[in-house]
Formats: C-alpha cells, structure tokens, sequence
C-alpha cells in the first residue's frame, strides 16, 4: 500500500510560475494584508517591523504612506467597516486605532484596546461598525464595543476553545453572531450578546484512522465567509482550512440541525461523526445537514498547513476560494463547481490554479481590480502583487493525471495564464520573466559565472538587498556582491520562484505535517527485536565506537603521528603567532587548572551560635526531664505518665534531627573551568557522557505531554549531542506512550535548535510559554520574537496532536490498539508482553532542522510474564541500567521523574564539576540536586516544597557524607551502581553487612548471606583483572567465574562493566547483535539467581527505594554530594490536593517502615564495616522512625481534649524554678529556629508550614503507614498505592479545593473536634467554677490551641473552597468524638472516689 506522502506526491498539480509585482516598504517578514472595498487599488500591509504600509496599486512599488506604530510585530490589521480612513491593528496583546487623515512622523493611536491576555492573532470589524473581535492565544474572543470604547463580552477558553485560538470572523447575516477556530480542531459559532456557544464543530477526528490507532487532528488555522452582497448566490456558508484540509460547511444547516436535535430527546455531549471525519455535539443524523465540502490532496490540495483563506473579490465575487500554506503553494479553487463531496466525476475543474511562490504563506487578499489582484504576505520583506487573468488554453489543454489508490487514471483539465509572448531565443529571467536586455557595451549581464543562471540585474539588485547572497541554481556566492549597506549577507534562497520542486522533498514535507491526518510512517517497525543499525549503516558507527573504547591502543599512535605531522607546519610559523593569541592561550590553559568546585563553610559567626543553642537546649532537655519525672502527678497518674513517655519520644527525634545538622556546608562549581578544561578549540569535547532515565507506567495518570516535557528538556540540555542519551522506561507498555514519544521525537527537530540558538530558560516548552515574564528581555536578536511566536504555534499544535491521543485513548477498543500495518499492538496486555525497545534520535537517527545532530532517544519497555516479581520503579530502573550499558554506556546516569524536567539546561554540567574532578569526584556515588516545584499555592499549604528537608538536612548532611538519594533529580556514578567499592577503599569484608561480626551469634541464614557476598567481592575483584586476557580466554573467564550469578547471563553487559570511567561498549560485542542484546538483558527472568537488587542496582525490599539505594551505597564507603545552583536544576509537580498529598506522604512512610523491618534497618545493618559516619547514621536512623512518631504524637494531641473534659492537666502547679525551666526551654526551641533559619536562608512560613504538616501528617498517613508496614512485613498483607495525579485542573489551583475520600482523614477531623469540644467545655467549667477556674483554664486552653493551630491547613483542606465536607467524614469523626466525650463523662476515671462515710462526715458540720 503506498504511503501518504507517495500518494500526495503522485496527485500534486504541476506549479505555475507567474511573474509577481513586489511592493517594498518593510524592513522583516511581512504578516497582514487587506485591501479597501472602497478605493479597489489601496492595499495595507503589516509586518514583523511594526509597520504599517498603504500601497496604491496605481503608483510604484514603494508604499504611498508608512506607519511605524509599534516596536511588536503586528500580526492583524483590519478597516473600520464605515470608515475606512480608519484602521484597526493588532500588536502583542493590544489593539490600536489610527486615522490616517492625520499623518505625522509620531503616530499616536486614537483608541487603545488592552482586554486580551496574550498575543493577538486576528482582529476583525463587523459591518455595522460596532464591534470588534480578537481572538488571541489564550483561546479566548474578545468583543469589544468600539462606541462605547470598552470591553462587551468575553467569550471565554471554558466553554469554547482550549488551545490557541487562531482566527475569528463575524457573521454578515447575524447581527449577534461570530465564528471562531482554533488549533483545538474546533470550529465555535458563538451569539455573543450572551457569551456563549451554541454550535460546536470538531474537526479533530480522522475518518480514515482506524478504531485501534492513533491519529493526527485536523487543526484550523484560518476561515473565510463570503461578504453580505455574495450570500444571495454562495448561500451562508464557511470556508474552514484545518491543516492541510479545506472544507466548507453550510452555517445555517448545521445551525438547523442543532435546534432540531435540542427539541429531541437527544443525549448531551454525544458526538456522530459525518463524512470527512468531524463531529457535531449530537448523536442523531439528520439528512436537512448539507454534506461539506472538502478539498485536501487526493484532489490536488496542500501538503502542508493552509495558513490563510478568502473569497475572489474580483470578477465574479466568491466564485474562486483562494488558499495559500506552508508549502509555498497557493491553489485557487473553484468550489462552486464541487457540487457532490462524495463523487469524483464532477470534480474534474475544482483545482483551478496552483501557483508556486517563493516562501510559505502568512497572509492573502484580493482586490476588485481586473489585474493585481492577488495580494500575498510570505516570510520575506516584499509583498507579492499577482495579476490572475484566465483565459482556458485551447492550442494544447493541460491534462493532469493522477492516480488515487490504484484506481482509474482521471485528466484534469486546469486554468493557466496565457503567456506573453517572446522574441525566438531570447532569455528570459528566472525570476520576473522579463527578457534580459543587454548593457551600453552590448554585453548581457551575468550573475553567476560559474552557472550562467539567467536573471536580469533588478532582480539580482534585489535579491542582494534581500540579503541572499548565493547562486538560485548552483548554490556558489555571488563573488564581490554586496548588500546596499555594503555588509556580506548570510544566504537564503528562499525568495526565487521556484519552477520544479524535488519530490524527495514534497515526501518529507507531508511525513512532517500533521495535515494527512495520519502519522506518515510505518509504526509496526516497532518490534520485539528491531536492530537499531543495519549492517551497512552499522559497521562504520560501531568502528568509531571501537575505536574510541580502545583508547590506548593503536589509534592512540597514529593520532600522535597525525599531531606531529600537524605540528610541523606550525613550526614553522610558531614566531609569527601574535602576542595577543599568546595571551588566550596562556590564559585557557590557567583556566584549565583552576578548580572546578569549592567548598564554602557556614561562617563561624552563623554557625558558632547554632551550635552553642543546640548544646544548650539538650542541657536544658535534661534538667526538664528530670524536673518532669521527680514532680508526677498524682491526680492524673496515668495523663502524666503517657506524656513523659511522649515527651522523651519527642526528644529522641529531635537528637535524630538536629545532629546530623551539625556542620551545614555550601558548594560552589565552576563551570567556565569545567569547559576550558575538557572543551578545547579545535579538539573534541572531554565531557563525560551521561545516560537519562526518564520512568513512567501509565499514561492516563502520568499525561504523556508531561513526559515529553521532560524528554524534550533533556534533549536540549547545554551539554555536546553526542555525550548524551535519553532511555524512557514504559513499565505500562502503552501504545499511546509510544505514539506520543514519535510526536515529541518530531518536535524536539525543531525545539532543540529553537533552545540553543537562543540560549531560553526553562527547555521544557510547556513551562516556558506559561512563564508570566518578558520574554523580549536580554534578547537582541532580531528573529526571535518571530521565531518565538512560529514555535509556539508550533508547540501549541503539537499539543493537540498529544492530548487528540489521550482522548481517543480514554476507550481502549475491545480487539485491543493496533499499528498502521493492523498488526497488534505487543503492549496490548500490559502485565503479559515482550520487551520492546524502539531508538528514535541519534547518531542513526533523524537530524534537526538545521542538519545537526540530536541526542539518542530510546524507548524501553521490559518483558513481563505472569509469575514474575517485576519490583515496580526499582526493577524498571535496572532494566534501563542494562540497556544502557549494552546500547552507550555512559559512566554517568541521571534520573528524573516524568514529571520532572531540566530547568537548568546547565545542570549536567553542574554535575560534572564534582564527578570529573580527578580530585573530588573518585569517591563520589552520586551527585544529588534538591527537588523544586512549580504549581503549588502561595502560601504551600500542605508543605509540598518541603523546604526545611531540602535547603537545611540535605546541607547538614553534605558535611558528613553527603545526602540522601531522593529518587529524582540524581548523577550516578555507573560503577558505584554495580557494587564497586570506592576506588580508594579495599573490598569489604564479608562480616560488614552483619550487625555483629561475632561467629557465635551467626546463624544458618547469615553465614550463606556472608557467602554471596564474599563471592559476589571475589567477582568484581576478578572483573578488574579481565582486561589482561585476550577475547577467547576473556569469554572463557566469564563463563567459569561465576560472574552470571552477580550481573546475569549476558556476556556484552558483562563486559560493560569492565570500562574505564570513559565508558563507551566493549570490544567483544557484535554490533548487529546489539538490540538482540538489549531485549535479553530486559527479559522478565534475567534478574533470576543474581545479584540484582540485592547489592547491584536499585536496591528491592521497599517501596522507597531510593532511601534503601543511596544507604547501600554509603555504606561501603562512597559518599554523595549536594549541589545547589542558584538556577534550580530541576522542577516538578507536587500533589496539592490535600488526600493526594496525604497518599503520597503515606507512600514514603511506608517504605520506612520496611527498611526499618527489613535487614537492612540502619540500626544494625553494616556496623562491623565502619565505613558509614556515625552522624549519617543517625539521619538515616531518623528516615526509619520517624512514622512512629505517629503513636506518641496522636496521644499527645488526644491530651488537651482530656484535661479540659476531666479537669486534670499533666503538669502539676509551677513553682518558680519549674517556671524558669518551662521559659528556657521555649526560649531555645524558639531561638534554635531563628538561627538555623538564619544560615539557611528559609523563611519563617516554610519553617512553620513544615511543623504543621509534621503532625498532620504524623496523625494520618504516618499513622496508617505503621499498621499497614506491621501487616505487609508480618502478616503477609501487601497494600497497593495508585500513582498520584500530575495534572492540576483548567483553574489556577483548582486541585487544592477537591476533597476527595479517603480514610485517612478520620483521624486528624477526630482530634479538631475533640479539641474543640474540650475547649468548650473547659470555658463551661470555668465559667460555672467562678474566678479561681480561669488560672487552671490558660494551659489546658493554651495546650489544645496548639493542637488546633497545627491542624489548621488539614481544616482548611477538609472544608475546601464551597465549605463542603464529604459526608462520611463528618459522621465518622462527629460519632467518634461523641463517643469518647461520653465515655469520659460517664467513667470520670481520674476523679477521686469518695464514699459514703465521708459525706456523712462532711454533712455534721453543716446546719441544715
């Protein structure tokens, strides 16, 4: 079957070359042109250099009048319907009105328009003269009533558009009425007087995709509607151009319809589908709906995006429909004789012209005029002027013939322009067409004399003042020519007609648009084992790899020999090197010996007073806690006694806390001494190459467009192309994963060049469009905003494609998803399904736009077989660390989170500073970056930042031995990865995983655990020694040491293992064998009877994994370093939504609690090594406990409400040196804050935020996450965690005001309203108890207000926005503060029993 792009080569028209009139008078690309139904020879123009031009088409070629009205390109520009000295233009985000009776060299505008909130992409004028529409690329339409001089109706993104909304038009013949479209595929007829739609047409659904694929939506980039005095004999219709696709649609009949279907019992939202593929809002058919019109190119259509569309004006007014693309064709239609959509026999003369000009198309127009009536606005400086006079050739009728899916040959007869007549043998220009004349000496004027190409010297002038410089036909520069400023031009031959196109390049210009409505590429060449190289294409790629890996072999020689034949020559000529030369040289090569980081110590006068308030309040600790269990409480024994317990429990953490917080330093790099070190002129880069792993498992609820935020961010990052690759892990195996990876492969050819090129901040494209900042700041490039606007249009586009995707994946077909050829999807069963991996970029892969080299991308998705432990994220981790190994081998592997992105496009080579420093870095295991956020409320309701563990612990601990690994945003070292222990170290002794090296206390278990290490030790120290064997005795080796048992049954991963810190694939592998390789190392049971995930690799055993991973690691020695770029390396999402959060935070607790139940509880595991500081020991003890903290901080906060219900308190009354303790001891909590909020730089509201989440958390999720780890671990009882959602609501923060069910709720609500119940009652007690009951009352008040102060953002949440709680919440927490109110009061058990004998004795003093 042939492709898409065969079939629309095969049908294409041949292309007319016609002479154009140019009219210049812009200095950049020009954008807009209308022209004056009034004065049929006046034209206006707008352009990219803020200006306005009035053309008279009866005059020159200059402009008549030049406005320069703004410094923003202005993209839109329309007549004031009654007045048309009146003109409307669109700039940025504003819309300005000028007369142009009164001429200045200063124009001031005389109305202002400032409603829309992003750039303005049309603006029009209704016939009335009473409105104005613009449509921006929010996707919202503003009205503006331009009497009243004020904003009317804002037809808002919500109810129509939710992607850029690109183009708007008012209905002649409805007053009230406007049309709008959009990149979201959809075509909103608006009554704007109410601000709502009422016909919504999505043109996003292909017909000829299949109910198993996905597809590429039809997007709209321009509309048409005929002028009043046409709608008589066109009727009320609309032309529609989505992508490379015209249809046209009769207004009234759908509108007909919609009021039909409303009447019946139709069902909302639904959708039917008609012939071309969109759908309406309703699902019955009606036959009253005309069938549409539709033009696309199995008839002759465009092969690119149609950027503009209108009716003749000239002649016969609407009898042609005139559109113009990106593919630098513009096709006059005549549509009134396409009477039947569905038949070809009547078609033969729709097509009527098609005519080639010389860039792609931004804007066009006609005039009434006989001649010069075609009006075209492209890429360049110069407004093209054709004159389409038609006359039907009869000496020799055109035919066309075309094939369409292999059926009959059909002729096409075509309009073409008479030409005019020439004198035999005379040359023509290759440009205007006029006839060449000869010069004053008789000579003809040349060019290029290496070709001779034909053009006359007026256009040659011009194409030099243009700014093009080369050759039209041979490409070679035009020698000695310059520009009029005298300046040589860089070349761009865009702006010659050309005559014949290459049809290799019209095949690639479909495979790269979205028009055709399908991916233009086989998908099924997506398998189980798919070679990433041919034999031909692979063996030079694989010998430069060899080469490279050898080193120090023979090609090391022969570089010497090269250099010194080299360096001959520049021997010679060694005096005449400039002194200034001299100098740089002198001075990179200092620059290379600088350092590439430093350490920076807190200050002594921040750090000196920290220290002494710490070793002050554990002095203090202990005088109150002596204090505290020398004064107990008789009344209320056992309140006092479960506070003492509480309150030494509370003291343990803090220790656990606060000392490995001890001696807090910064770090600083240095990467300008990072590049002048590895990053010579002249000589290939030294950079370190590093492997990324981006993880995600399902797309519906880790959306695919934040995925590829984070791919693209990567591929863009400020590091050499060929040092980096990209492995996205598919643990879900989708389809549609894989089908969005495709589209961002596509799209990153051109983002990836966008970046560089203009050095922008932040790569990932989403994140940097929505930055609410000026983006024309330190940007002095002329082209950007140009080019910043194309590719957010781009992007935009794109985004549509990716979320039509997720849509249509919602509903997974019963037969299951299904590639183009119709062969299975091998995901389809996403727990019983091969290994897949698919190499999209890289060396072998497509290039960019501009010809360079884009880094590898690679998807994965790893074999998985019922009956198989596939161990989640950690498993998939160890997945992508073989392919790795087998496909690049990078000696660094950073890791993110799908939702993580690269912020910092220099972070890697932050990274490097430490890990390429002979000095610092040979020790190192990772480098770990702090985790940033974007999306999270102002006031970080819930903590989500997680500031105090971020910029406070994690410093803390990079003065010990470094910080934790936080499962993200993460440099490993490879080696470290594998088991090694730090070069500087010996092996470890088997006895250091033990908690007691004693041999008594060893039992069975132990002693064959000590075996595998032991052999495990004896494997990687034989691996070192390999390197002195040949290949056969090398295989042999492998084979008899036993190293299957550590690494597995692959030779080449093996071998991996075996390369020096440059990395790079072995030598014995088979480069054809590669991707056969890669599928085996990721086959389900490859991991059996190794060392994987036991001391190699991610480590299994914890659903945080990532804890357990960076500990083994320390523990053998290595240390870790934080690094802390005043850019923020990389950003995330963070569940805002308080049950979301709260499952998160369960999540981790969780995992805690497994580590600490596991052996690998940093309370015994690895003491006899001594290899682990005693302080890092303590952080990771305190990573451990933390969740029981829960148990004493839930009696804690159960306390107040008991002591204000049974009048009791824990503390007896004060006495003065009682009094002083509890003041000192406040006072150092509060003055161990400000200091370490001193040093750190964290605010007071972060400082507070993470206190009250502390114990909202500690009191739900922490809670819950003992008891479930106790079951797991004990019981046997496994506890299945969904993957929180990533994305936020349309709404800024809308997510933080859903309150979803969950049962971890109960608690927290529980204790408020015990709180709040005891408060009352206390104030009660008091109040009945007279004016000795209000000393009592403070601290038993004091101390419940301290409960509900902390609970208050958990209030907040549970209340949400519309103070609406689920219902189950309420009862559950209302019953069971009833209850135990009532079981307090009825069983009173602190309350002294007094008998009857003692009233007795009481009452005798009393006179009744």
């Amino acid at each position: 079957m042939a492709s898409v792009a065969e079939r629309a080569l095969n049908i294409q028209p041949p292309k007319i070359k016609l002479k154009a009139r140019r009219l210049r008078g812009h200095e950049d690309s020009t954008n807009c042109c209308i022209a004056s139904s009034q004065n049929p020879r006046i034209i206006v123009t707008s352009g990219e250099d803020g200006r306005v031009c009035w053309f008279d088409l009866r005059c020159n070629d200059e402009p008549r009048l030049a406005m320069d009205v703004s410094e923003e390109p202005i993209l839109s520009l329309c007549f004031n319907s009654g007045n048309e000295d009146n003109i409307y233009v669109s700039s940025g985000k504003e819309i300005k009105c000028f007369d142009v009776r009164l001429a200045t060299t200063k124009w001031e505008p005389l109305e202002n328009y400032n409603y829309n909130k992003e750039e303005i992409n049309k603006v029009t004028c209704n016939s009335k003269s009473s409105f104005l529409a613009a449509a921006d690329d929010s996707g919202e339409v503003k009205i503006i009533d331009i009497r009243q001089h004020c904003l009317y109706k804002t037809l808002r993104a919500e109810a129509g558009h939710t992607s850029i909304c690109s183009t708007v038009e008012f209905l002649p013949w409805k007053s009230w009425e406007v049309i709008s479209g959009g990149l979201d595929s959809t075509l909103v007829l608006w009554e704007f007087s109410k601000a709502r739609p009422y016909k919504v047409v999505n043109f996003g659904n292909v017909s000829n995709s299949g109910a198993g694929q996905c597809f590429n939506p039809s997007l709209i980039h321009a509309i048409a509607v005929p002028e009043i005095d046409m709608v008589d004999k066109l009727g009320k219709i609309c032309a529609v151009a989505g992508g490379g696709v015209i249809n046209v649609i009769d207004i009234e009949s759908e509108i007909a319809a919609v009021r039909s279907k409303g009447s019946s019992n139709t069902r909302k939202g639904s959708q039917s589908k008609l012939k071309d593929g969109s759908s309406t809002s309703n699902t019955d058919e009606d036959h009253s709906v005309k069938k549409r019109l539709h033009f696309d190119y199995t008839i002759g259509g465009h092969t690119s995006a149609v950027s503009s569309l209108t009716f003749s004006m000239f002649g016969e007014r609407g009898k042609f429909l005139i559109s113009g693309g990106n593919d630098k064709l513009v096709k006059v239609w005549n549509w009134s004789s396409y009477t039947d959509a569905g038949s070809s026999d009547g078609n033969n003369d729709v097509l009527h012209l098609n005519i080639g000009v010389p860039q792609k198309v931004n804007w066009l127009c006609t005039t009434t005029a006989d001649t010069d009536n075609l009006v075209v606005c492209d890429t360049s400086k110069t407004v093209k002027v054709y004159s389409l006079t038609y006359k039907t050739v009869n000496l020799k009728q055109v035919k066309f013939v075309f094939n369409v899916s292999n059926k009959a040959h059909i002729e096409n007869q075509y309009y073409t322009i008479e030409p005019k007549m020439m004198p035999s043998g005379a040359s023509l220009c290759n440009i205007c067409g006029e006839q060449l004349v000869l010069s004053d000496n008789g000579e003809m004027f040349v060019a290029c004399h290496d070709c001779n190409y034909p053009i006359c010297k007026p256009c040659f002038e011009h194409e030099i003042n243009e700014g093009h410089s080369l050759c039209l036909k041979c490409g070679t520069p035009y020698q000695g020519r310059t520009n009029d400023e005298g300046d040589d031009v860089d070349v761009d031959d865009d702006d010659g007609i050309k005559v014949h196109e290459n049809p290799s390049i019209v095949a690639s210009q479909i495979d790269n648009s979205e028009d055709v409505g399908l991916h233009a590429r086989h998908v099924s060449t997506v398998s189980t084992v798919d070679n990433e190289v041919n034999e031909d294409s692979g063996n030079s790629t694989w010998k430069k790899r060899m080469e490279s890996w050898k080193g120090k072999g023979k090609g090391k020689g022969k570089d010497k020999k090269n250099k010194k034949k080299k360096a001959a020559p520049k021997a010679e000529n060694e005096d005449t090197v400039p002194s200034e030369q001299q100098m740089e040289e002198i001075k990179s090569t200092e620059a290379a010996a600088q350092p590439l980081s430093v350490v920076m110590p807190i200050t002594k006068s921040k750090l000196a007073p920290y220290r002494t308030v710490i070793i002050m309040r554990l002095i203090i600790l202990g005088l109150f806690f002596h204090y505290r269990v020398t004064n107990p409480v008789d009344s209320a024994f056992p309140l006092w006694l479960t506070s003492i317990i509480c309150e030494i429990w509370f003291a343990f953490s803090w220790v656990l806390d606060q000392f490995p917080k001890w001696s807090p330093v910064n770090r600083h790099t240095f990467i300008e001494n990072l590049s002048a070190r590895f990053e010579r002129e002249g000589e290939p880069s030294g950079l370190a190459a590093v492997d990324f792993f981006v993880s995600t498992v399902d797309p519906l609820k880790e959306p695919p467009l934040i995925t590829a935020n984070t791919v693209l961010s990567i591929l863009a990052v400020d590091y050499p192309v060929d040092k980096v690759s990209c492995y996205v892990s598919d643990d879900g195996a989708a389809m549609l994963t894989f089908e969005s990876l495709v589209e961002t492969a596509e799209f990153a050819r051109k983002w990836v060049p966008f970046c560089k090129k203009f050095s922008i901040e932040p790569r990932a494209p989403e994140f940097y469009f929505s930055q609410k900042i000026d983006y024309l700041k330190d940007k002095v490039q002329p082209s950007f905003v140009k080019e910043r606007r194309a590719m957010k249009r781009d992007y935009e586009e794109y985004k549509v494609r990716v979320n039509a995707m997720v849509s249509k994946a919602q509903k997974t077909p019963e037969e299951g998803w299904s590639m183009q050829d119709g062969t299975p999807w091998p995901g389809n069963n996403s727990r019983d399904h091969p290994g897949m991996i698919q190499v999209f970029l890289g060396h072998t892969g497509a290039r960019d736009i501009e010809g360079n080299e884009l880094p590898r991308l690679v998807y994965v998705s790893r074999e998985k077989r019922p009956g198989y432990q596939h161990h989640k994220k950690a498993g998939a981790e160890n997945a992508l660390v073989r392919v790795s190994a087998v496909l690049t081998n990078a000696p660094f592997i950073l890791n993110l989170d799908c939702d993580h992105y690269v912020n910092n496009s220099k972070a890697v080579r932050e990274a490097m500073c430490f890990l390429m420093d002979p000095e610092v870095g040979r020790d190192v295991c990772y480098v770990q970056f702090p985790q940033r956020f974007d999306g999270i409320d102002r006031s970080d309701r819930y903590a989500n930042r997680n500031t105090v563990f971020f910029d406070v612990n994690m410093r803390g601990l990079d003065g010990i031995q470094g910080p934790m690994y936080v499962g993200t945003g993460c440099v490993f070292n490879r080696q470290a990865l594998y088991g090694y222990s730090p070069p500087s170290m010996p092996n470890l002794p088997s006895s250091s995983c033990c908690c007691c090296p004693s041999k008594s206390s060893k039992d069975v278990l132990r002693v064959s655990r000590d075996a595998m290490r032991a052999e495990l030790d004896a494997a990687i120290c034989n691996l070192r020694e390999i390197d002195n064997y040949d290949e056969n005795e090398r295989s042999m080796l492998i084979s008899q040491m036993s190293f299957e048992k550590t690494f597995g049954l692959s030779t080449v991963f093996i071998e991996s293992t075996l390369t020096d810190n440059g990395g790079g694939v072995p030598e014995s592998a088979d480069p054809s064998m590669l991707i056969k390789e890669a599928i085996h190392v990721i086959s389900c049971g490859y991991e059996e009877k190794t060392e994987w995930g036991k001391e190699i690799g991610w480590i299994y055993g914890s659903v945080t994994e990532d804890i357990l991973t960076g500990f083994k690691m320390q523990c053998r020695g290595w240390r870790s370093l934080y690094c802390m770029p005043l850019r923020p390396a990389f950003k995330g999402s963070a569940p805002i939504n308080l049950s979301d959060r709260l499952h998160q935070v369960l999540r981790w607790a969780l995992g805690s609690v497994e580590i600490f139940l596991s052996r690998h509880c940093p309370l015994w595991y690895a003491i006899g090594g001594g290899r682990l500081k005693w302080l890092q020991r303590l952080a990771y003890i305190n990573t451990i406990v933390y969740p029981f903290t829960s148990l004493p901080l839930v009696a804690y906060c159960t306390l107040p409400a008991i002591c204000l219900l049974t009048g009791k308190f824990i503390i007896p009354t004060l006495s003065n040196l009682a009094s002083v303790l509890f003041l000192a001891l406040f006072l150092s909590i509060i003055a161990t804050s400000v200091l370490e909020l001193r040093w750190s730089g964290v605010r007071i509201e972060d400082l507070w935020r993470n206190e009250q989440f502390w114990v909202i958390g500690g009191v739900s999720a922490h809670l819950f996450a003992v008891f479930q780890g106790f079951l797991k671990m004990l019981a046997g009882v496994d506890t299945n965690f969904t993957v929180t959602a990533k994305a936020a609501e349309d709404s800024e923060f809308g997510e933080l005001y859903i309150i979803k069910w969950t049962t971890l709720l109960i608690p927290p609500t529980t204790l408020i309203i015990v709180n709040m119940v005891g408060v009352v009652a206390g104030f009660s007690d008091a109040l009945n108890g007279g004016y000795e009951s209000w000393g009592p009352l403070f601290g038993k008040v004091f101390f419940a207000f301290w409960v509900i102060f902390h609970l208050y953002p958990f209030l907040k949440g549970l209340m949400g926005r519309q103070n609406r709680t689920p219902t189950i919440v309420v009862l559950w927490s209302i019953l069971l503060a009833s209850v135990f109110s009532l079981i307090w009061v009825k069983i009173d058990p602190f309350v002294n029993k007094i008998d009857s004998e003692t009233i007795a004795d009481t009452c005798v003093s009393i006179d009744c």
